[in-house]
């Protein structure tokens, strides 16, 4: 997919959720982090700057979810990786708040090459279609250079603590488990859009949940992307669970705690 049905993929989403004027408001921010002339010593400590009020909230929301698992053991597992905000997100937090937690892997699934297909159960947006939401040529391989860099940041280098998983999640997930029976799953955040990845997603990871497990999802509830909801239903059931939302985020995002 070339960069300009990429990013046409994606202005589909913005048009749907986000005003002309608060999207014009973001692309300048985009703009002005690019042409900054703050020295690179001090540019990652001036990021707020540039930061969107929707990318301050998401986060606030990811920190929220991060604080509920410190009690609980087992790892952070991130469906649907793309740019890597959220990876880089969860790898902070636990730097904050868990720096010497070895067992606290982040681990990231995806395709890096956008939808691989797209079911009928997915509905008609824009968005859907085969290898939406794909990535730059080459930006996988900037992603892990980038994760490699942040490793300069954890108290514990020599150790790599966070991973990426590349290919179909209906396949590289049960080949994950099978690599690692021993894996406990703290936090799983399922942001797949997709109907047949998340179902597999949700019908694989159940045995790997323990009481007091988080499973969030991005687009519960959603006219966008209604696949997460049929995948949901169908694997797991939507009356068996309290499906919780955050006052820190607007959007679709909810989650479950298992009990």
């Amino acid at each position: 997919m070339t960069d300009a049905a990429i990013n046409e993929a994606y202005q589909a989403i913005l048009d749907t959720i986000v005003s002309k004027d608060l999207q014009s408001a973001e692309r300048t921010l985009g703009q002005r982090i690019r042409s900054a002339s703050i020295p690179d010593e001090e540019l990652g400590e001036n990021v707020q700057l540039f930061q969107t009020v929707r990318a301050m909230k998401r986060l606030l929301y990811m920190n929220e979810l991060y604080r509920q698992i410190l009690p609980v053991h087992g790892v952070v597992m991130q469906f649907g990786v793309r740019w890597g905000r959220d990876i880089a997100a969860f790898e902070a937090f636990r730097t904050i708040y868990e720096p010497f937690n070895i067992s606290r892997l982040v681990i990231g699934f995806d395709t890096f090459e956008g939808f691989p297909s797209v079911d009928v159960k997915d509905g008609g947006h824009g968005m859907m279609v085969e290898q939406g939401l794909a990535l730059t040529q080459g930006y996988l391989d900037s992603l892990k250079g980038l994760l490699t860099d942040r490793r300069g940041l954890d108290p514990l280098p020599n150790l790599e603590r966070t991973q990426l998983v590349q290919g179909d999640v209906s396949e590289t997930l049960p080949a994950y488990f099978a690599a690692n029976p021993g894996t406990v799953v703290a936090l799983a955040h399922f942001d797949l859009d997709l109907y047949a990845p998340t179902k597999a997603g949700l019908e694989a990871i159940r045995p790997y949940l323990t009481k007091g497990s988080i499973v969030a999802f991005d687009e519960l509830n959603s006219t966008l992307a209604p696949g997460e909801t049929e995948a949901l239903r169908e694997a797991w059931g939507l009356d068996r669970y309290a499906i919780r939302r955050s006052a820190l985020h607007s959007g679709q995002s909810s989650y479950i705690v298992i009990e």
